[in-house]
């Protein structure tokens, strides 16, 4: 199988584990970090899955466009369980809980320690790789996935904290 052939198929079950993962978590996207996502679902679903024609324009983008997406459908089918048994009102409930008790300073500190964790762990693949093109965009992948993780975690937080923030100014 030519090798545009294999990442299109990656970026494909990627792509594919991220909108069923996504669903299984939250059917309503109550719980959805991405407000793209949250506000056009069905758009930005089938707009996502053009990325899998990436391999065929470069393969070395095609590797960095797989990566953030198997590790997104990664990160949501670690939270399912909970998400599931508990249901995303619950699950809703209790983010708006904890947020109650913290900071948006914190929690975005948080999220951008992450990413930051993300590009050292690429940073490996970008020493190692130093004539390695498609190590070097793997790694390119890893750091992406962390800034995406960091961006959509930071707009998730700034509305959650605004809903407590709301909360609160109703109750005074």
């Amino acid at each position: 199988m030519p090798i545009e052939h294999g990442l299109a198929l990656l970026i494909f079950i990627g792509r594919l584990g991220d909108v069923l993962s996504t669903n299984f978590v939250t059917p309503t996207l109550v719980l959805e970090a991405n407000p793209l996502v949250r506000r056009f679902k069905r758009p930005a679903y089938a707009l996502g899955f053009l990325l899998c024609l990436v391999p065929y324009f470069d393969v070395n983008l095609g590797v960095m466009t797989a990566v953030p997406f198997l590790l997104v459908t990664a990160s949501n089918l670690s939270r399912a369980w909970m998400a599931r048994l508990l249901g995303e009102r619950e699950m809703q409930a209790l983010f708006l809980r904890a947020a109650s008790r913290g900071s948006l300073g914190m929690a975005l500190w948080l999220a951008w320690g992450v990413a930051a964790f993300f590009a050292l762990a690429a940073s490996i693949l970008w020493w190692l790789a130093a004539d390695d093109a498609i190590a070097w965009y793997f790694g390119t992948g890893l750091a992406l996935y962390g800034l995406i993780f960091a961006l959509h975690a930071s707009f998730a937080f700034v509305r959650l904290f605004g809903s407590t923030r709301a909360q609160r100014e109703t109750r005074a």
